[in-house]
């Protein structure tokens, strides 16, 4: 394994701290773990990207994917939030090639798989990794999470 190098992104220190889910690398890992963790060939859409990182926010969340999981998707599960924060470090990814884009789904590159084998050996994100190996790389494809944003229309949204 080659040298994991980051070139050409940039911090700045601010007078208050940043919470955790709002930073870069934080959100950068974040969506190392899922492409490599739960996606078929290390390739995802945009919106399982964004369920799954929305699940790992709190536990609440969490119980509510693994519940929709455990019910074999009968239950109906609320819109899920879209944050422009994990946007923001898909852009970092794609500059830095970690990921890039394939037909509209993000992959991972194979610095970003260098990137994987590092958080792993680093022994860090244990509650992300129990997350997100429990659901695996089949057990919500983007066909179910498509479905399951067609009904938000339906059942979410008020004439």
């Amino acid at each position: 394994m080659s040298d994991f190098e980051i070139k050409n992104i940039k911090f700045s220190k601010k007078p208050i701290s940043i919470p955790v889910d709002y930073r870069p690398v934080y959100k950068i890992a974040q969506i190392v773990m899922i492409l490599s963790i739960t996606c078929i060939g290390n390739k995802s859409s945009l919106l399982k990207l964004h369920l799954l990182s929305w699940a790992l926010k709190d536990d609440k969340n969490k119980d509510e994917v693994l519940e929709l999981i455990k019910s074999n998707y009968d239950k109906d599960i609320a819109v899920w939030g879209i944050e422009p924060a994990l946007n923001r470090a898909l852009l970092f990814c794609i500059s830095e090639n970690i990921c890039t884009m394939e037909n509209g789904k993000y992959l991972l590159t194979e610095k970003g798989a260098d990137f994987y084998k590092l958080i792993v050996k680093a022994e860090v994100f244990v509650e992300e990794f129990e997350f997100l190996n429990f659901v695996g790389k089949r057990k919500i494809t983007d066909n179910r999470i498509e479905s399951i944003s067609n009904k938000w229309s339906l059942f979410n949204v008020k004439n």
